[in-house]
């Protein structure tokens, strides 16, 4: 632990917790001060409550000892925020980066979600992804429209007591609107810049009064691509998606609920290239001169610009998913629940990473999941002093991934297709590929109870513990190819028959804590908690270094993850009611934690790596300056660092380096104004600025491949008539068309010797009209 650092974090938490008793005794010369506000209902002004479902209970945020983040419907809809990637903005300490159009890497206080790919099916995320209680169990769920939405929660530390293994992280848990038994529908349409075209729909209506309801939700999305190929013409990294959602609600009687969900989603769109920045004397420079090509060729002064084989580039998905959930609730309070779902995702996504118009590099990854989940669970009366949550739970989780990497297959020679799968051409010095095959079965099950209970009026204790059992049945074929004439690889892919590999674990989560209430509107709360993350196996192309020599029994196994998390929190409103001020302290201690290395021959792999260390703050600030103007604020600070980790990437030492992909500060600021034009119209606005530190991509800590710092501007205008039916906006995300790098490599250390970046989305704008009929 760094003692130094911890202690300037705890003084900076005194000081946070310092502020809101100095606020506090502004109350009193508020409630005395004769000005505008005293005309101004009390109730306008206060900030309202929130009901949240963090612990799988209905329960007022303010209320839950934990670090949480919550984002209503209204706000997604007032302050645009479409996806799952945009509510990064909103929650201190969240990073993500869009790897791919349907897959979001995601960053949480400092500790990266997947340490080696979205598509890597033989490793779990750490955050885990919830809709209506059904776990996303991969990442190709990830970045999911918000449609219909009524609420996001953003869980933050370990949540393994009640949500499971893989959420050393935090929990995104979405809750959709539910059927009603009022009629209503909503249609809203966008048109923007690069071609913007965006439908939803909404419905719901009673079909048989106080009994049965449904509702239907539909979406389409396509936009242009934002990078001009400069080697034919095209554009790269477009969207094309489209879906929707039935919902029913059956209510036979008061005390019974059953809710039946169905969803599809599709989308074929192109991943954005990266552009060529520099090079050194690597496979790349050769194969390039080889074929009468200079890489000054390829280098563009234009950052949305770049060379490629817009054949080689795809991404395609096709997810559906049916669940149901039943609740019963008993004369004396207590709550029977039953949540039963099965998913279905389906990814393909092709990639010429060269950043060039010659076929020197490129992949096809795709990717398989079947999922069966179901929970029970015994929840007991709000009311009573000792209030508990008990169940049980068992997923199934069933992967089939392929992957096909080709490299140098253009050096010193002509493409000529791609036969049987496999990348030819006829080169004078052989290229090398590498093909493989790899399905895993995961079976999951476990016992859990959370249990808090009031030692006083004032003063509450909780405990919760998890016993799961994980079971993994793996198979794996790789086959390492020549791209031309028989010769010695370029690179150390080899052939590794079909093997078969199981593993067995079981492991305790648990979590205890206090909470205490200060006042009626002060309420803070410390606690600690244990969590884990299920091994796995790296589904990677494989080197005979990464697999420990022998072909026959490949070691590509590696085990679980544990954090211990410590954590201080306190949750206050202040002056009135008109200010919200949530603060959390925190310190995460990592063993085994799961990271990636690389071998001599740039092969990398998932292992258990050293110990790592993430330590904190986070405050997020809600103020109601008038009824219609609200102030608000997150500050995130994370500082994660590795222990000893010697040769993480060939000889070099990354110990004590920063983990790569998050930013150390996550900072927003917005304002919020709503006003009355007339008797039939209101206008609103809004202006959001949110700054993220510099990231380092690589666990080496390289200057060549930082990622400055992120300063964005959003905003948002419109009106809505008076009855609430029609709203126009207009609005514009990167305000500023600020140039923000999410990826980039070295041509010191990158396979071809080129050094390449990919750039986030420039400035968009455009115009939205909804009508609601109601």
């Amino acid at each position: 632990m760094h003692t130094t650092s911890l202690k300037k974090h705890a003084r900076s938490a005194g000081l946070f917790t310092l502020l809101p008793l100095h606020l506090a005794m502004l109350q009193a010369h508020a409630q005395s001060s004769e000005t505008q506000q005293q005309v101004e209902s009390s109730e306008s002004l206060q900030i309202e409550q929130i009901m949240v479902t963090a612990q799988k209970r209905g329960e007022d945020l303010q209320e839950v000892p934990l670090a949480l983040s919550v984002l209503s419907s209204k706000e997604l809809e007032r302050e645009n925020l479409q996806t799952f990637q945009d509510i990064q903005y909103s929650v201190p300490n969240l990073s993500m980066v869009a790897t791919t159009p349907f897959a979001t890497t995601v960053n949480m206080r400092g500790i990266p979600s997947n340490p080696n790919g979205v598509f890597n099916s033989g490793t779990s995320p750490g955050l885990g992804i919830y809709v209506d209680g059904v776990v996303y169990a991969r990442a190709t769920g990830f970045n999911q429209e918000l449609s219909n939405v009524a609420r996001v929660e953003v869980l933050r530390g370990p949540q393994g007591t009640l949500f499971g293994q893989n959420t050393n992280l935090g929990v995104v848990s979405i809750t959709t609107k539910k059927p009603s038994d009022i009629t209503e529908a909503k249609v809203k349409l966008d048109v923007g810049n690069y071609n913007l075209r965006k439908a939803n729909l909404y419905a719901t209506a009673p079909l048989i009064e106080d009994v049965l309801s449904a509702s239907v939700t539909l979406f389409d999305v396509s936009r242009d691509g934002y990078i001009d190929n400069l080697a034919d013409g095209s554009k790269l990294g477009n969207q094309d998606r489209r879906g929707g959602r039935v919902q029913m609600r059956y209510t036979p009687i008061d005390d019974l609920t059953l809710d039946v969900n169905a969803e599809i989603l599709r989308g074929s769109s192109t991943p954005p290239a990266v552009s060529l920045t520099d090079y050194g004397l690597g496979l790349g420079y050769i194969g390039l001169l080889g074929q009468g090509e200079h890489p000054d060729s390829f280098i563009t002064d234009d950052i949305r610009s770049a060379y490629a084989n817009s054949n080689r580039y795809f991404s395609d998905r096709d997810n559906w998913g049916v669940d149901a959930t039943v609740a019963y609730v008993f004369d004396n309070g207590y709550e029977v629940k039953s949540i039963t779902a099965q998913k279905t995702y389906k990814s393909l996504l092709g990639m010429d990473t060269d950043s060039t118009s010659i076929d020197l590099n490129y992949s096809v990854e795709g990717e398989d999941n079947k999922q069966f989940t179901q929970e029970l669970q015994l929840i007991s009366p709000a009311e009573s002093d000792l209030r508990f949550v008990s169940g049980v739970y068992y997923l199934r989780n069933e992967a089939v991934n392929q992957q096909d990497f080709a490299t140098a297959t253009g050096i010193f020679g002509i493409p000529t297709g791609l036969p049987d799968g496999y990348p030819q051409s006829l080169n004078l010095l052989p290229g090398a590929g590498v093909k493989l095959d790899g399905e895993l079965t995961t079976e999951s099950t476990a016992l859990f109870t959370n249990v808090t209970y009031d030692f006083t009026t004032t003063l509450n204790g909780f405990v919760g513990i998890r016993y799961s059992e994980v079971t993994k049945d793996m198979a794996f074929a790789q086959d390492g190819y020549e791209t031309s004439l028989p010769g010695v690889f370029l690179l150390d892919y080899i052939n590794i028959p079909e093997t078969v590999q199981s593993q067995e674990d079981d492991f305790v989560s648990w979590t205890a804590g206090l909470s205490s209430n200060l006042t009626d509107n002060v309420n803070v709360y410390g606690k600690i908690a244990k969590g884990y993350k299920e091994g796995g196996y790296s589904f990677r192309p494989q080197s005979t270094a990464s697999i420990g020599g022998d072909v026959t029994n490949p070691q590509m196994e590696f085990g679980r993850e544990a954090v211990t998390s410590y954590e201080i929190g306190l949750k206050s409103d202040l002056l009135e009611r008109r200010m919200r001020l949530n603060l959390a302290v925190f310190y995460l201690d990592y063993q085994d934690i799961q990271t990636r290395v690389v071998d001599d021959n740039g092969v990398n792999r998932v292992v258990n790596g050293p110990s790592a260390e993430s330590q904190g703050i986070e405050a997020e600030l809600r103020y109601r300056l008038t009824s219609g103007l609200t102030l608000k604020g997150t500050m995130g600070y994370a500082d994660a660092t590795f222990g000893d980790f010697a040769n993480c990437h060939a000889v070099d030492d990354c110990s004590n380096n920063q983990l790569p992909g998050a930013a150390k500060w996550t900072n927003t600021l917005a304002i919020n104004y709503l006003a009355t034009i007339n008797d039939n119209w209101e206008m609103f606005a809004g202006v959001d600025y949110s700054y993220r530190s510099k990231i380092q991509s690589d666990a080496r800590n390289l200057s060549a491949t930082d990622l400055d710092s992120d300063n964005r501007v959003n905003a948002q205008v419109g009106i809505v008539s008076g009855d609430g039916q029609w709203e126009v906006m207009l609005w514009a995300k990167n305000l500023l068309d600020e140039e923000t790098m999410v990826n980039r490599t070295d041509s010191a250390t990158s396979t071809l010797g080129f050094s390449d970046a990919l750039y986030a989305m420039p400035r968009t704008f455009g115009l939205s009209v909804t009508y609601t009929y109601f």
